[in-house]
């Protein structure tokens, strides 16, 4: 399983920070959402996403 980089990180969170009208002082609950987020999205772990198991 790959885990995200620092910089992929950084950057999802501060997209999330200013979607969320950029809160002074809440970096960490920024930086482990997107830390979750991209670890949910890694392909590795959505295998059956990725290969079209799924049909809408």
């Amino acid at each position: 399983m790959a885990k995200p980089t620092d910089e992929q990180i950084r950057e999802r969170a501060h997209l999330l920070w200013q979607a969320a009208g950029e809160p002074e002082g809440q970096q960490d609950r920024f930086w482990f959402e997107a830390e979750r987020e991209l670890t949910r999205s890694d392909p590795a772990l959505n295998s059956d996403e990725k290969s079209g198991t799924f049909t809408e």
